[in-house]
């Protein structure tokens, strides 16, 4: 991994981002620029993580999961969309929402902290009862928690949206979905179970 800095930058920023890029294991990043516009990473021939100032550490470290995620086979099956899956927008949605919680929850294990820090808990509405669970589960925080074995905390933030409707059908898929965190068994549960 090499690093760029454009402008000027301590010793101090410089050692903290080489510790969070490292944090998660070898990073799978071969170029860090410090002081970008925004802290994004860029995926192609070169992995490059531009990172801005001041230091962000939450979306320092998601951007540094995201691409242990998209290179690591053992974390793609998480998230990417198998072969024998039909290619639709639920299959779409479902593996961009698993790519969230998993990065979020590789995020969590380095520090969860940063995710208790942003957590909120809603139902997002979709057009039928899958989407809407497909899209709830996007945002919510609460797995992530329950993934990284934060199962206290996430148990705290899930059960706030007991008052809402959706709380039985949700929590029954929240449950299935955070102990077998694989794409191909929370596809098909969701078949089996809204379609």
């Amino acid at each position: 991994m090499e690093l760029v800095v454009l402008g000027e930058t301590d010793e101090e920023t410089l050692r903290r981002v080489r510790e969070l890029v490292e944090s998660l294991g070898p990073p799978p990043i071969d170029l860090v620029v410090v002081g970008g516009d925004e802290t994004r990473l860029e995926v192609g021939d070169v992995h490059t993580l531009k990172v801005s100032l001041p230091l962000d550490r939450y979306k320092l470290l998601r951007e540094v999961a995201v691409a242990h995620a998209l290179t690591d086979p053992q974390l793609m099956e998480v998230w990417a969309i198998p072969p024998e899956v039909k290619q639709d927008e639920l299959a779409y949605e479902l593996s961009l929402a698993l790519l969230n919680r998993l990065a979020d929850a590789l995020v969590a294990k380095v520090d969860p902290s940063l995710l208790l820090d942003r957590a909120r808990v809603e139902v997002v509405e979709g057009e039928t009862l899958i989407y809407t669970v497909v899209r709830t589960f996007a945002v919510d925080v609460s797995a992530s928690l329950a993934v990284a074995g934060l199962s206290s905390e996430a148990l705290r933030l899930v059960t706030q949206l007991s008052s809402h409707p959706l709380y039985e059908k949700y929590r029954s898929f929240w449950d299935f979905a955070t102990a077998n965190f694989k794409y191909l068994p929370i596809y098909n549960w969701l078949m089996l179970m809204f379609r």
